[in-house]
């Protein structure tokens, strides 16, 4: 289990440590406040250089809310050297708009999907 970081998202503080008593490691140390205007701000706040990171969020509400914390998270961790950021999600938020049914209407878990990803991304064109 060693090169193993796994860190909570707010709402999923109780289930991550119920995680790492599992796998006998500690739940990595993160900051995450909420400004007054709404704005969110994450911190981590250890090494996690060449480490393989997990992320824990739920979706409990108000979803759009989870999805920025979580997107936030993955960034800090890319942007402080994580080997692999890995998002653990039990309930994969939107899955239930996973096909195009109707006309003019998106596929919102493909676009969760690919924000996930691309907030993983180590693609040096972005700021």
């Amino acid at each position: 289990m060693e090169n193993i970081k796994v860190f909570a998202c707010k709402s999923a503080e109780k289930f991550t440590k119920e995680i790492c008593n599992c796998l006998e490691i500690p739940m990595g140390q993160i900051s995450s406040i909420k400004f007054a205007n709404d704005n969110n701000f994450v911190q981590i706040l250890e090494t996690v250089r060449e480490q393989d990171v997990y992320i824990v969020q739920t979706t409990e509400p108000p979803v759009n809310e989870r999805v920025m914390e979580l997107l936030i998270t993955v960034d800090a961790a890319k942007r402080a050297s994580a080997r692999r950021v890995n998002v653990v999600l039990p309930y994969f938020i939107y899955s239930r708009s996973d096909k195009k049914d109707q006309p003019r209407v998106p596929v919102t878990a493909k676009l969760m999907a690919q924000l996930i990803e691309a907030a993983r991304s180590r693609q040096s064109n972005y700021l």
